[in-house]
């Protein structure tokens, strides 16, 4: 990605691009848009007279706190007001709740390039974004971001107004022929080439290693060999030639993406229904993570249903061209189970309750779980699908702290970065959602959003909005 000086700040080149889940991700060349600078931020801020929930110890809320920031740093969170600097920028929060940014453990940032406002305007402050695009990929103009890894170093050197992003290589699996898509995929068929592989991504700088559904059962053992000798995550599909067993039994991966390995999404469970508390147990005993992203499973639906699908308001915000190509792509779904294309038997979004039995499993087991949602594919707007989320694992039998901790301290835990943010504690990031609502009461709460404070800088949810709104070309909506 190029970045150049203008005006108004430093912008990254950024594109509307489209998406066909079915084969590649296609679509044509599009507009390119600006993402702005941050705000400048104040030298020291103290927020007053709030209610905080830390995220420090399960269902713990401090009283007529304040929290106290200099530059983009958490400095002080407690009840001593002497210790608020003459010089602070001082925000009441009476009546108002405040809890950590929120986290989306699963994300693509390749389609649309607003979904970072959005994300921001939902209170979403950090990201793990699933994908990067190969070398060749770079210049693909299909895309958003030229360099996902020069993105998330320009957010961190406080170029962009964008959540901080976490970063996952290229998918690598063994795989070629017509709908292999070079620009995302890497062809890892060997036991040799993933080795390989993984020493190019450390070297590279990815913050984790993303593995997919046809990866060779070689590759994967020396992959996770190879990672865990270095210490680079390994994340996402327990690909199909492997058992889940094994991956553990020997604690393979880092996380696990969507229940892959438990259940095939568009089959059935992999596991016997009366075994789904055991193995749940085990993936505890194992420490790995599963990021289900309910969301997006729910979105694949019959033709017929596609436009009853859930809208929000946010919606808006995706562009036409990329709405029609989901479109397409949920019903080309339907396609393949009429052709009786092996591995397609039945849609998602008609065996819910399978996803669901597993969630329940996982969550009784108290396995690690973290947020995620899968945004930027198949009608999964960024932001608004983290809430939805949320709500989802409360009625699956998380309590409210234990799905707001799913998307802060315990999302922050997943990405290898609780020392950064996903709690209120000094030290840590100033990444922070001021609320009219108490979520401990009711998750949904999350969403009376009064302000979102990013990289130590406050926005109100309408300034966001009208940043979005100013960004948006008329040709897109």
């Amino acid at each position: 990605m190029q970045w150049r000086e203008c005006k108004n700040g430093v912008f990254g080149f950024v594109v509307v691009a489209t998406l066909l889940m079915t084969s590649c991700f296609s679509g044509p060349k599009a507009a390119r848009l600006d993402l702005p600078r941050p705000k400048q931020r104040p030298a020291a801020q103290a927020f007053v007279h709030a209610t905080v929930i830390p995220m420090t110890e399960p269902d713990t809320v401090i009283e007529n706190c304040v929290v106290i920031v200099e530059d983009k740093t958490i400095v002080y969170v407690g009840t001593d007001y002497e210790r608020i600097p003459l010089t602070a920028d001082i925000v009441d929060c009476s009546g108002m709740w405040i809890v950590p940014g929120l986290a989306d453990a699963h994300v693509h940032l390749l389609f649309n390039a607003l979904d970072p406002l959005l994300f921001l305007a939902n209170g979403v402050t950090s990201v793990r974004n699933m994908a990067s695009l190969t070398e060749g990929g770079r210049t693909d103009k299909r895309f958003a971001f030229s360099d996902h890894l020069e993105l998330r170093d320009a957010i961190r050197n406080g170029q962009v107004l964008s959540p901080w992003i976490y970063q996952a290589s290229p998918i690598h699996e063994t795989r070629k022929g017509a709908y292999f898509d070079r620009s995302l995929y890497m062809n890892t068929h060997s036991a040799e080439a993933g080795k390989l592989a993984v020493e190019m991504a450390d070297e590279a700088g990815f913050d984790y290693f993303k593995i997919y559904n046809k990866l060779g059962t070689s590759a994967f053992y020396s992959i996770a060999e190879e990672t865990k000798s270095i210490g680079l995550p390994v994340v996402g599909h327990v690909p199909h030639e492997v058992p889940l067993q094994a991956v553990l039994e020997g604690s393979l991966m880092h996380s696990i993406e969507h229940l892959t390995g438990y259940i095939n999404p568009f089959g059935e469970l992999k596991i016997s229904p009366d075994r789904l508390d055991e193995i749940a147990a085990r993936t505890r005993e194992a420490g790995i993570w599963n990021v289900p992203t309910l969301e997006v499973w729910k979105h694949v639906v019959r033709p017929e249903r596609i436009d009853a699908i859930e809208a929000d308001r946010w919606t808006g915000y995706i562009p036409r061209a990329n709405r029609s190509i989901w479109t397409r792509s949920i019903k080309s779904f339907s396609t393949l189970i009429k052709k009786n294309v092996k591995g397609y038997e039945i849609l998602p979004s008609e065996h819910i309750e399978d996803f669901e039995l597993i969630v329940k499993a996982l969550i009784k087991a108290k396995a690690p779980i973290a947020a995620g949602t899968d945004s930027g594919t198949l009608n999964v707007v960024a932001g608004s699908s983290l809430h939805k989320e949320l709500g989802s694992l409360v009625a699956l039998g998380m309590s409210p702290w234990e799905a707001l901790a799913s998307a802060t301290i315990r999302a922050a835990e997943c990405l290898k970065a609780e020392n950064e943010f996903g709690s209120i504690q000094a030290g840590l990031r100033a990444d922070l959602l001021v609320l009219g609502g108490n979520p401990l009461e009711d998750v949904a709460h999350l969403g009376d959003i009064e302000l979102i404070v990013v990289q130590g800088v406050p926005y109100t949810q309408q300034e966001l909005v009208s940043l979005l709104d100013s960004l948006v070309p008329e040709n897109n909506l």
